[in-house]
Protein backbone atom coordinates (compact mmCIF):
# COMPACT_ATOMS: atom_id res chain seq x y z
CA UNK A 1 0.00 0.00 0.00
CA UNK A 2 1.31 3.41 -0.78
CA UNK A 3 2.16 5.80 1.52
CA UNK A 4 1.64 9.73 1.39
CA UNK A 5 4.21 12.18 2.44
CA UNK A 6 1.23 13.27 5.25
CA UNK A 7 0.74 9.73 6.34
CA UNK A 8 4.47 9.32 6.74
CA UNK A 9 5.58 12.86 8.97
CA UNK A 10 3.03 12.67 11.49
CA UNK A 11 4.34 14.43 14.65
CA UNK A 12 3.31 10.89 16.67
CA UNK A 13 5.56 8.95 13.83
CA UNK A 14 8.21 11.86 14.08
CA UNK A 15 8.12 11.67 17.76
CA UNK A 16 8.34 8.12 18.23
CA UNK A 17 11.56 8.04 15.62
CA UNK A 18 12.80 10.43 18.60
CA UNK A 19 12.34 8.32 20.83
CA UNK A 20 14.06 5.44 19.22
CA UNK A 21 17.19 7.52 18.17
CA UNK A 22 17.66 9.04 21.31
CA UNK A 23 17.67 5.50 23.58
CA UNK A 24 21.46 5.07 22.70
CA UNK A 25 22.80 9.17 22.76
CA UNK A 26 20.74 10.82 25.54
CA UNK A 27 23.47 11.90 27.23
CA UNK A 28 24.94 13.96 23.69
CA UNK A 29 24.29 17.56 23.88
CA UNK A 30 22.54 17.26 20.70
CA UNK A 31 20.30 14.81 21.69
CA UNK A 32 19.26 16.92 24.86
CA UNK A 33 18.98 20.06 22.73
CA UNK A 34 16.76 18.87 20.44
CA UNK A 35 14.39 17.24 23.19
CA UNK A 36 13.91 20.21 25.32
CA UNK A 37 12.11 21.97 22.22
CA UNK A 38 10.88 18.44 20.71
CA UNK A 39 7.38 19.29 19.44
CA UNK A 40 8.75 22.75 18.10
CA UNK A 41 11.38 20.71 16.37
CA UNK A 42 9.37 17.99 15.44
CA UNK A 43 7.02 20.45 13.94
CA UNK A 44 9.64 22.31 11.80
CA UNK A 45 10.83 19.00 10.56
CA UNK A 46 7.42 18.08 9.53
CA UNK A 47 6.81 21.48 7.81
CA UNK A 48 10.44 21.37 5.99
CA UNK A 49 9.47 17.66 5.05
CA UNK A 50 6.01 18.41 3.35
CA UNK A 51 7.02 21.89 1.46
CA UNK A 52 9.87 20.00 0.13
CA UNK A 53 12.65 22.51 1.76
CA UNK A 54 14.61 19.71 3.95
CA UNK A 55 17.93 19.35 3.57
CA UNK A 56 19.91 17.29 5.98
CA UNK A 57 22.28 18.68 8.19
CA UNK A 58 26.53 19.01 8.49
CA UNK A 59 27.73 15.27 9.32
CA UNK A 60 30.08 14.74 12.68
CA UNK A 61 33.26 13.13 11.74
CA UNK A 62 35.31 10.83 13.37
CA UNK A 63 37.33 7.49 13.31
CA UNK A 64 35.99 4.05 14.58
CA UNK A 65 38.41 0.99 15.19
CA UNK A 66 35.95 -1.95 13.87
CA UNK A 67 37.68 -5.56 13.84
CA UNK A 68 40.79 -4.15 13.99
CA UNK A 69 40.20 -1.90 10.38
CA UNK A 70 40.12 2.00 10.99
CA UNK A 71 36.62 2.98 9.44
CA UNK A 72 35.87 6.70 8.55
CA UNK A 73 32.13 7.26 10.13
CA UNK A 74 30.17 10.01 9.60
CA UNK A 75 26.89 10.36 12.19
CA UNK A 76 24.35 12.56 10.91
CA UNK A 77 22.63 14.96 12.86
CA UNK A 78 19.60 14.19 15.66
CA UNK A 79 16.81 15.31 13.21
CA UNK A 80 18.42 13.28 10.38
CA UNK A 81 18.22 10.21 11.68
CA UNK A 82 15.02 10.93 13.32
CA UNK A 83 13.49 10.85 9.22
CA UNK A 84 15.44 7.91 8.37
CA UNK A 85 13.98 6.12 10.91
CA UNK A 86 10.62 6.61 9.75
CA UNK A 87 11.75 5.81 6.25
CA UNK A 88 13.16 2.50 7.25
CA UNK A 89 10.60 1.56 9.73
CA UNK A 90 7.87 2.14 7.46
CA UNK A 91 9.19 1.76 3.83
CA UNK A 92 13.06 0.76 3.18
CA UNK A 93 13.41 -2.09 5.65
CA UNK A 94 9.78 -3.81 4.87
CA UNK A 95 10.20 -3.39 0.84
CA UNK A 96 14.33 -3.48 0.50
CA UNK A 97 13.79 -6.33 2.69
CA UNK A 98 11.96 -8.88 0.94
CA UNK A 99 13.62 -10.05 -1.81
CA UNK A 100 17.00 -11.06 0.47
CA UNK A 101 18.24 -14.63 0.89
CA UNK A 102 17.64 -16.04 4.28
CA UNK A 103 21.77 -16.23 4.39
CA UNK A 104 22.26 -12.91 4.77
CA UNK A 105 23.47 -11.83 8.17
CA UNK A 106 24.02 -8.06 8.27
CA UNK A 107 22.22 -5.40 9.92
CA UNK A 108 18.68 -6.89 10.16
CA UNK A 109 16.67 -7.77 12.81
CA UNK A 110 17.21 -11.49 14.42
CA UNK A 111 20.62 -10.90 12.60
CA UNK A 112 24.28 -10.16 13.11
CA UNK A 113 27.18 -11.54 13.85
CA UNK A 114 26.25 -14.48 16.24
CA UNK A 115 23.85 -15.84 13.88
CA UNK A 116 26.34 -15.56 10.44
CA UNK A 117 28.89 -17.53 13.08
CA UNK A 118 25.87 -20.08 13.66
CA UNK A 119 25.04 -20.35 10.12
CA UNK A 120 27.74 -21.07 8.63
CA UNK A 121 28.74 -23.70 11.15
CA UNK A 122 25.57 -25.30 10.37
CA UNK A 123 26.28 -25.25 6.73
CA UNK A 124 29.56 -25.91 7.12
CA UNK A 125 28.27 -29.46 9.22
CA UNK A 126 25.64 -29.86 6.32
CA UNK A 127 28.37 -29.86 3.72
CA UNK A 128 30.42 -32.42 5.35
CA UNK A 129 28.02 -35.13 6.06
CA UNK A 130 27.36 -34.61 1.96
CA UNK A 131 30.43 -34.27 0.76
CA UNK A 132 33.26 -35.14 3.19
CA UNK A 133 36.32 -33.09 4.10
CA UNK A 134 37.71 -32.81 0.89
CA UNK A 135 36.10 -29.48 -0.55
CA UNK A 136 36.76 -25.89 -0.77
CA UNK A 137 35.59 -22.62 0.13
CA UNK A 138 35.18 -19.63 -1.92
CA UNK A 139 35.55 -15.84 0.00
CA UNK A 140 34.76 -12.96 -1.43
CA UNK A 141 35.68 -9.66 -0.26
CA UNK A 142 34.58 -6.11 -2.20
CA UNK A 143 37.08 -3.70 -2.61
CA UNK A 144 36.51 -0.66 -0.60
CA UNK A 145 32.71 -1.73 -0.68
CA UNK A 146 31.03 1.56 1.34
CA UNK A 147 33.21 4.04 -0.43
CA UNK A 148 32.51 2.78 -3.80
CA UNK A 149 28.97 2.21 -3.53
CA UNK A 150 27.48 4.21 -6.66
CA UNK A 151 25.01 6.82 -6.47
CA UNK A 152 23.10 6.23 -9.65
CA UNK A 153 22.58 2.41 -9.58
CA UNK A 154 22.04 2.24 -6.33
CA UNK A 155 18.89 4.58 -6.97
CA UNK A 156 17.73 2.33 -10.02
CA UNK A 157 18.10 -0.60 -7.36
CA UNK A 158 15.75 1.06 -4.92
CA UNK A 159 13.50 2.33 -7.73
CA UNK A 160 12.85 -1.04 -9.01
CA UNK A 161 11.79 -2.36 -5.37
CA UNK A 162 10.01 0.64 -3.74
CA UNK A 163 7.37 2.35 -5.11
CA UNK A 164 5.67 5.34 -3.52
CA UNK A 165 4.74 8.67 -3.98
CA UNK A 166 7.43 11.25 -5.99
CA UNK A 167 7.60 13.26 -3.15
CA UNK A 168 9.17 10.00 -0.61
CA UNK A 169 11.01 9.12 -3.97
CA UNK A 170 12.87 12.26 -3.51
CA UNK A 171 13.30 11.96 0.02
CA UNK A 172 14.66 8.86 -0.69
CA UNK A 173 17.20 10.36 -3.26
CA UNK A 174 18.39 13.35 -1.59
CA UNK A 175 19.08 10.78 1.54
CA UNK A 176 21.60 8.58 -0.63
CA UNK A 177 22.98 11.81 -2.51
CA UNK A 178 23.84 13.68 1.02
CA UNK A 179 26.25 10.90 1.90
CA UNK A 180 28.99 11.87 -0.56
CA UNK A 181 29.81 12.14 -4.37
CA UNK A 182 30.18 8.56 -4.30
CA UNK A 183 29.63 5.68 -1.71
CA UNK A 184 27.36 5.75 1.65
CA UNK A 185 28.42 7.36 5.23
CA UNK A 186 28.88 4.82 7.72
CA UNK A 187 27.11 5.75 11.19
CA UNK A 188 23.60 5.72 10.37
CA UNK A 189 20.85 3.48 9.39
CA UNK A 190 19.34 4.25 5.75
CA UNK A 191 22.88 3.10 4.54
CA UNK A 192 22.70 0.15 5.70
CA UNK A 193 20.05 -0.95 4.67
CA UNK A 194 21.12 0.32 1.22
CA UNK A 195 24.39 -1.57 1.55
CA UNK A 196 22.95 -4.74 2.42
CA UNK A 197 20.46 -4.32 -0.95
CA UNK A 198 22.99 -3.30 -2.96
CA UNK A 199 24.53 -6.83 -3.82
CA UNK A 200 21.03 -8.64 -4.07
CA UNK A 201 22.01 -9.09 -7.89
CA UNK A 202 24.82 -10.97 -6.64
CA UNK A 203 22.72 -13.09 -4.43
CA UNK A 204 20.63 -13.86 -6.98
CA UNK A 205 23.17 -14.91 -9.54
CA UNK A 206 24.80 -17.24 -6.74
CA UNK A 207 21.77 -18.62 -5.30
CA UNK A 208 19.05 -18.82 -8.24
CA UNK A 209 21.31 -18.80 -11.70
CA UNK A 210 24.07 -20.78 -10.17
CA UNK A 211 22.14 -23.04 -7.67
CA UNK A 212 24.50 -22.32 -5.19
CA UNK A 213 23.34 -24.73 -1.88
CA UNK A 214 25.85 -23.61 0.54
CA UNK A 215 26.12 -19.63 -0.05
CA UNK A 216 26.33 -16.56 2.69
CA UNK A 217 26.99 -13.15 2.64
CA UNK A 218 27.98 -10.61 5.63
CA UNK A 219 27.92 -7.30 4.09
CA UNK A 220 30.47 -7.73 1.21
CA UNK A 221 31.88 -10.70 2.42
CA UNK A 222 30.58 -13.35 1.09
CA UNK A 223 31.67 -17.42 1.39
CA UNK A 224 30.75 -20.87 -1.21
CA UNK A 225 31.10 -23.94 -0.33
CA UNK A 226 32.22 -26.65 -2.77
CA UNK A 227 33.53 -30.07 -3.47
CA UNK A 228 35.27 -28.37 -6.80
CA UNK A 229 37.72 -25.66 -7.04
CA UNK A 230 36.79 -25.47 -10.59
CA UNK A 231 33.17 -24.78 -10.18
CA UNK A 232 34.36 -22.00 -7.28
CA UNK A 233 36.47 -20.42 -9.96
CA UNK A 234 33.57 -20.47 -12.80
CA UNK A 235 31.22 -19.15 -10.40
CA UNK A 236 33.70 -16.13 -8.93
CA UNK A 237 34.03 -15.39 -12.65
CA UNK A 238 30.16 -14.92 -12.84
CA UNK A 239 30.13 -12.52 -10.09
CA UNK A 240 32.60 -10.72 -10.95
CA UNK A 241 30.66 -9.95 -14.23
CA UNK A 242 27.58 -9.01 -11.84
CA UNK A 243 30.23 -6.68 -10.29
CA UNK A 244 30.98 -4.47 -13.35
CA UNK A 245 27.39 -3.91 -13.28
CA UNK A 246 27.30 -2.68 -10.00
CA UNK A 247 30.53 -0.82 -10.63
CA UNK A 248 32.52 -2.97 -7.66
CA UNK A 249 35.90 -4.25 -7.58
CA UNK A 250 36.94 -7.42 -6.01
CA UNK A 251 39.53 -7.38 -3.47
CA UNK A 252 42.29 -9.91 -4.77
CA UNK A 253 44.03 -10.08 -1.86
CA UNK A 254 41.26 -10.92 0.43
CA UNK A 255 39.59 -13.07 -2.16
CA UNK A 256 40.81 -16.96 -2.37
CA UNK A 257 39.83 -20.41 -2.70
CA UNK A 258 40.98 -22.57 0.68
CA UNK A 259 40.84 -26.32 1.35
CA UNK A 260 38.80 -26.95 4.08
CA UNK A 261 41.01 -29.42 5.21
CA UNK A 262 43.45 -26.60 5.73
CA UNK A 263 41.34 -24.29 7.98
CA UNK A 264 39.99 -20.41 6.83
CA UNK A 265 38.35 -17.26 9.09
CA UNK A 266 35.99 -15.88 8.47
CA UNK A 267 34.34 -12.95 11.03
CA UNK A 268 37.42 -13.27 13.55
CA UNK A 269 36.95 -17.19 14.14
CA UNK A 270 39.49 -19.35 12.94
CA UNK A 271 37.55 -22.99 11.34
CA UNK A 272 39.40 -26.50 11.21
CA UNK A 273 37.79 -29.09 10.18
CA UNK A 274 39.38 -32.25 11.83
CA UNK A 275 37.50 -35.98 12.18
CA UNK A 276 34.09 -34.52 11.16
CA UNK A 277 34.72 -32.34 13.84
CA UNK A 278 34.57 -28.68 13.81
CA UNK A 279 36.78 -26.85 15.85
CA UNK A 280 36.18 -23.01 16.29
CA UNK A 281 39.23 -20.95 17.52
CA UNK A 282 39.20 -16.90 18.01
CA UNK A 283 41.87 -15.46 15.69
CA UNK A 284 45.39 -14.30 17.08
CA UNK A 285 44.31 -10.65 16.43
CA UNK A 286 40.72 -10.88 18.22
CA UNK A 287 43.02 -12.06 20.88
CA UNK A 288 45.82 -9.07 20.45
CA UNK A 289 43.27 -6.98 20.43
CA UNK A 290 41.51 -7.68 23.81
CA UNK A 291 44.94 -7.83 25.36
CA UNK A 292 45.98 -4.48 24.31
CA UNK A 293 42.67 -3.10 25.18
CA UNK A 294 42.99 -4.63 28.83
CA UNK A 295 46.51 -2.83 28.68
CA UNK A 296 44.84 0.42 28.31
CA UNK A 297 41.84 0.26 30.44
CA UNK A 298 44.33 0.02 33.06
CA UNK A 299 45.89 3.35 32.49
CA UNK A 300 42.72 4.78 31.98
CA UNK A 301 41.69 3.13 35.32
CA UNK A 302 45.11 3.96 37.52
CA UNK A 303 44.14 7.78 36.03
CA UNK A 304 40.79 7.21 37.41
CA UNK A 305 39.03 7.95 33.98
CA UNK A 306 37.12 4.48 33.51
CA UNK A 307 35.65 2.51 36.76
CA UNK A 308 36.87 -1.39 37.80
CA UNK A 309 33.21 -2.24 37.11
CA UNK A 310 32.85 -1.08 33.32
CA UNK A 311 36.35 -2.30 32.82
CA UNK A 312 35.09 -5.95 34.29
CA UNK A 313 31.42 -5.60 32.29
CA UNK A 314 33.34 -5.04 29.12
CA UNK A 315 35.64 -7.91 29.77
CA UNK A 316 32.74 -10.23 30.95
CA UNK A 317 30.98 -9.51 27.56
CA UNK A 318 34.38 -9.81 25.12
CA UNK A 319 35.07 -13.10 26.94
CA UNK A 320 31.06 -14.29 26.72
CA UNK A 321 31.48 -13.88 23.47
CA UNK A 322 34.29 -15.68 22.77
CA UNK A 323 32.83 -18.91 24.79
CA UNK A 324 29.51 -18.29 23.02
CA UNK A 325 31.08 -18.58 19.36
CA UNK A 326 34.19 -20.88 19.93
CA UNK A 327 34.28 -24.72 21.58
CA UNK A 328 38.14 -24.54 21.26
CA UNK A 329 38.92 -21.70 23.55
CA UNK A 330 40.22 -23.22 27.25
CA UNK A 331 43.51 -22.69 27.03
CA UNK A 332 42.49 -18.57 25.30
CA UNK A 333 40.44 -17.61 28.18
CA UNK A 334 42.83 -19.28 30.82
CA UNK A 335 45.43 -16.86 29.41
CA UNK A 336 42.75 -14.09 29.08
CA UNK A 337 42.12 -14.36 32.91
CA UNK A 338 45.73 -14.41 34.05
CA UNK A 339 46.03 -10.96 32.43
CA UNK A 340 43.18 -9.61 34.15
CA UNK A 341 43.88 -10.84 37.44
CA UNK A 342 47.93 -9.78 37.07
CA UNK A 343 45.82 -5.67 35.91
CA UNK A 344 43.49 -5.58 38.47
CA UNK A 345 44.71 -8.13 41.50
CA UNK A 346 42.78 -6.94 43.94
CA UNK A 347 39.48 -6.68 42.26
CA UNK A 348 36.71 -9.51 42.43
CA UNK A 349 36.09 -11.19 39.14
CA UNK A 350 33.50 -13.86 38.37
CA UNK A 351 33.68 -15.91 35.17
CA UNK A 352 32.36 -18.96 33.47
CA UNK A 353 33.83 -21.37 30.74
CA UNK A 354 31.48 -23.83 29.48
CA UNK A 355 30.55 -25.99 33.03
CA UNK A 356 33.65 -25.31 34.10
CA UNK A 357 33.63 -21.94 36.83
CA UNK A 358 35.91 -20.16 38.46
CA UNK A 359 35.95 -17.87 41.17
CA UNK A 360 38.93 -15.55 41.66
CA UNK A 361 38.76 -14.36 45.61
CA UNK A 362 36.15 -13.85 47.29
CA UNK A 363 33.16 -12.85 47.22
CA UNK A 364 29.77 -12.25 49.75
CA UNK A 365 27.42 -14.94 48.95
CA UNK A 366 24.72 -12.38 47.76
CA UNK A 367 27.37 -11.20 45.17
CA UNK A 368 27.71 -14.44 43.83
CA UNK A 369 23.90 -15.12 43.84
CA UNK A 370 23.46 -11.59 41.37
CA UNK A 371 26.36 -12.77 38.99
CA UNK A 372 25.32 -15.99 38.68
CA UNK A 373 21.85 -15.03 37.68
CA UNK A 374 23.23 -12.48 35.76
CA UNK A 375 25.61 -14.72 33.62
Amino acid sequence: MIMTLEELTTLDKLNEAFAQCSRISQWKESTQRYKTALLMNNTQLQEDLRNGTYRTSPTNGFELSERGKLRHIEAPAIRDRVIQKVLCKYILVPELSKPLIYDNYASLKNRGTSFARKRIAILLRKFIQEHGEDGYILQIDIRRYFDSIDHGVLKELVHKRVHETPEIMDLIDHIIDSSMDRGLNLGSEAPQIFAIYYLSPVDTYAKTVRRVKYYGRYMDDIFILSESKEELRDILAGIKEQLIGLKLEINERKTHITKLRRGFTFMQIKYNVTNGKIIKRPTHSKIVRERRRLKKYKILYDKGVISELDIRNAYKSWRNGVVKDCNACKRTISSMDKLYDSLFPDKEFYCRCGREQIIHNTFRKEQLWILENAL
